[in-house]
């Protein structure tokens, strides 16, 4: 019986835990395309303040943070804004690419962590780290 609930329980949350990736990767679509036409770059504070705690999408951080529907904005670890060529913050020079990094902390849904730390004396962590980072050439 432990294995089968292992087993149901780390589909659910691969499921989930993969909703939340694709969740993470086009918002930082999203934020670059809304970055690569000359927005300002934004703040981020962790714990979903800043330019993520509004319902408007005005800067590029704003805009991740509204297009992540669904995930918990308080498990948001981090939304960066760069222009690597030059090393400052958006609207890039013509040219240059913008690049949007973010990072999310998925937490378990399921007893899965708790089964399988008893099951194997380990100790499983308590949530995945989910990034994506999308790289937009400013025209």
């Amino acid at each position: 019986m432990p294995i089968f609930l292992i087993l149901v329980f780390g589909i659910i949350d691969f499921g989930m835990g993969l909703r939340a990736y694709i969740t993470v990767a086009q918002a930082t679509r999203e934020g670059a395309r809304y970055g690569i036409v000359g927005n300002q770059a934004g703040t981020f504070v962790s714990g979903g303040t800043g330019d993520c705690n509004g319902s408007t999408s005005t800067s590029i951080v704003g805009k991740v943070c509204t297009t992540m529907n669904g995930l918990n904005l308080s498990n948001l670890e981090s939304v960066t804004t760069t222009c690597p060529s030059t090393g400052t913050t958006p609207p890039c020079n013509p040219g240059d690419a913008l690049q949007v990094t973010a990072s999310y902390q998925y937490h378990y849904i399921t007893p899965v962590k708790a089964l399988v730390n008893v099951l194997s004396g380990g100790s499983m962590p308590g949530y995945l780290t989910v990034s994506s980072t999308v790289s937009m050439r400013q025209e």
